[in-house]
């Protein structure tokens, strides 16, 4: 068995380049809480491009698509220049080139893995090298004309990412809808994705059959670092002086090369071990990465196999330490997204809604600057117009999508579930950005969102914002008109919300005092036993669940059921306020019964019998009251209680 499996293992171990990209897309992929909660990572790195093809709205990406950067960066070329994205695309051919393709693409490794499916195999052919330029001529139309065509016209397109990328469509829209999170999502998917999914279907059957399908004949991205191939620091090269000509590396590469190192060489380095003169090596520069002469074993050698091997090791090592700090860092990092912590960071970064503006606040789209005014069409039978200008003294929520846009099509229910929860309080609207309008209409006409919609007919108006092409955008303004957040990338109602709540005023409570369940609690003021002294004040109390307990020494179920008090107060009192109150004018025995029990909490004194008949009791105890974080009563009954009955009571109060 056990030479079974060595023999088993022998032939199918992994190549140290198949670990480098499992490795890769490993940390290309390193949000696992994306994976988990069905959403995007949106750090701080999310700006930063990684070298292979991984798409922006994959749930555990942690960077961008430098296809996709480069397509957003050309359709925002009258706005700003490039420089960002072309730099990096320099740096990453200067250095890489298509090593990148065959060691640090994710997509890669997928038709590589596609490709081991037991089935007939299309070998390379002339037909197959004239086909490898079509990638050329998708580079030049979707990713560099669509684009720059579009910005002249002041709208962005990704062309590409739009129309084709397989990417998107596995890694982005099937990585999230494979949540169960978002199984509600699959409703309002529109022609665009079917098609879209159709394309990604029938590359990823050509996969099957002919070698790197996609990165063959259709990979732009690999069109761009071939530009490099002759320039590259990182690749195969080849020692003229030894080299014969004879082709066996060529006739063994299924990639539609030419000669070793040209444009459609990923430098996967399979063709080193075919040469029969040994002329061919991975390089870097002058400096040799992969001897592959032939040698007499010498004694010294074993040393020299064993060092490698710790060498070998000890970076892997390093690798994944490296991998599980990145994992852990922006897993970590994904905490500031809770909207926990949205209400402090909007209310420190903006003032609130009831400050009145300066006149003199410049007008921009950052945060604290008063949004610029725009006018957009709605959708509808009705029509109209949405005036930011119009919605002054609401808040005001304004969402930028697209159809073709997953994450986007994704958010969209959480804004008209906060929409219809806070629409008499709040403006909201959602701005498709996108020129072609006749899929938004039928998304319209098959949902069921009941929101008002707007089109951005020029693109002006997300640009006039700080947009681009990069979707969802979210902006929130408050009754004054200062933009209060302004950012790209998912969010969830419970965010929407903890962004929205503390803008809105506090509204008036009309509930009537009394003492019946529902009704405001009386306020009273008692004065506190102990040596301590002080006064318990029921209003002080508010934002707290309050606990009362009216008793008296002569009442013996009263005593009996004090310690249930007493646990409850041990286990929640950094969550409740609680004061068991005494209701007797008679206080000398209350000295003493507290001085001999050991019972920690509040106790305090009815000195009149005023507070125990403001909630409507007598002289029948024991009674209890609870009152909520608002301060209505929720219990009001007279008769004893037991601790699982006050936790019965109390905990659901707190949850909430």
């Amino acid at each position: 068995m056990a030479k079974k499996f060595a023999a088993w293992w022998s032939a199918h171990k992994p190549t140290t380049r198949r670990l480098i990209q499992v490795y890769a897309a490993l940390l290309y992929n390193a949000y696992v809480k994306g994976f988990i909660k069905g959403d995007i990572y949106t750090g701080g790195i999310k700006n930063f491009c990684v070298p292979g093809f991984n798409c922006y709205s994959c749930p555990g990406a942690i960077g961008a698509c430098p296809l996709g950067a480069l397509q957003n960066a050309l359709a925002s070329s009258d706005k700003r220049a490039p420089y960002y994205v072309l730099g990096i695309l320099m740096l990453y051919g200067l250095i890489l080139g298509r090593t990148i393709c065959g060691w640090l693409c994710p997509l890669g490794l997928i038709q590589e893995l596609f490709y081991k499916i037991p089935t007939p195999k299309v070998k390379k052919s002339r037909f197959t090298h004239a086909l490898s330029y079509l990638k050329y001529v998708l580079l030049a139309v979707f990713v560099v004309i669509i684009p720059l065509a579009y910005s002249l016209q002041q709208y962005p397109v990704p062309g590409f990412c739009k129309y084709i990328c397989p990417a998107g469509t596995f890694e982005g829209a099937m990585g999230l809808l494979a949540n169960p999170v978002n199984a509600g999502k699959f409703s309002i998917l529109n022609i665009l994705f079917t098609r879209k999914f159709v394309i990604m279907v029938a590359i990823l059957l050509a996969c099957v059959f002919f070698y790197r399908a996609f990165c063959r004949f259709l990979c732009p991205l690999g069109a761009i670092y071939g530009l490099f191939a002759r320039v590259s620091i990182l690749g195969v090269k080849v020692e003229k002086s030894k080299c014969t000509n004879c082709g066996r590396c060529v006739a063994h590469c299924k990639m539609d090369i030419r000669h070793v190192g040209d444009h459609e060489c990923i430098h996967c380095a399979s063709c080193v071990d075919v040469c029969p003169t040994k002329a061919i090596s991975m390089r870097m520069g002058k400096i040799t990465l992969k001897a592959n002469e032939v040698q007499p074993m010498k004694p010294e050698d074993n040393k020299k196999r064993t060092n490698r091997r710790i060498r070998v090791m000890a970076a892997w090592t390093v690798a994944l330490v490296v991998l599980g700090v990145v994992m852990w860092q922006v897993n970590k990092a994904d905490t500031v997204e809770e909207p926990v912590s949205q209400p402090a960071a909007t209310e420190t970064l903006a003032p609130e809604a009831t400050e009145a503006p300066d006149d003199d606040t410049p007008v921009g789209y950052e945060v604290g600057m008063k949004c610029p005014d725009f006018t957009v069409p709605l959708y509808g039978e009705e029509g109209g117009e949405f005036t930011l200008s119009a919605q002054k003294g609401k808040v005001t929520v304004i969402n930028f999508w697209a159809t073709w846009c997953t994450p986007c099509v994704a958010e969209l229910p959480y804004f008209a579930e906060l929409y219809a929860e806070y629409g008499d309080e709040i403006s909201l609207v959602a701005i498709h950005s996108n020129l072609v309008t006749d899929d938004v209409d039928k998304f319209l006409a098959k949902e069921n969102l009941n929101m008002p919609f707007a089109l951005d007919k020029t693109g002006a108006v997300i640009k006039s914002l700080g947009g681009s092409t990069q979707l969802p955008m979210t902006v929130i303004v408050d009754a004054d008109g200062k933009i209060v957040y302004n950012k790209v990338g998912s969010v969830t109602l419970d965010i929407l919300e903890g962004l929205v709540k503390p803008l809105l005023p506090e509204k008036d409570d009309d509930t009537p005092v009394g003492y019946e369940v529902g009704m405001k609690c009386p306020d009273f003021t008692v004065p506190l036993y102990g040596e301590e002294g002080g006064e318990f004040t029921l209003s002080a109390q508010k934002g707290k669940v309050t606990v009362i307990n009216f008793w008296a020494t002569w009442c013996t179920p009263c005593v009996a059921e004090l310690p249930y008090f007493a646990e409850l107060y041990a286990e929640y009192g950094d969550e409740i306020s609680l004061v068991a109150i005494h209701s007797n004018l008679v206080t000398d025995d209350v000295d003493k019964f507290l001085a001999k029990e050991n019972l920690n909490m509040p106790f305090a004194l009815d000195k009149t019998g005023a507070v125990i008949k403001s909630l409507g009791g007598s002289t029948q105890l024991p009674m209890t009251v609870i009152v909520d974080a608002d301060g209505k009563i929720v219990y009001n009954k007279v008769g004893s209680v037991t601790l699982t009955v006050l936790e019965g009571l109390v905990a659901p109060l707190l949850a909430e």
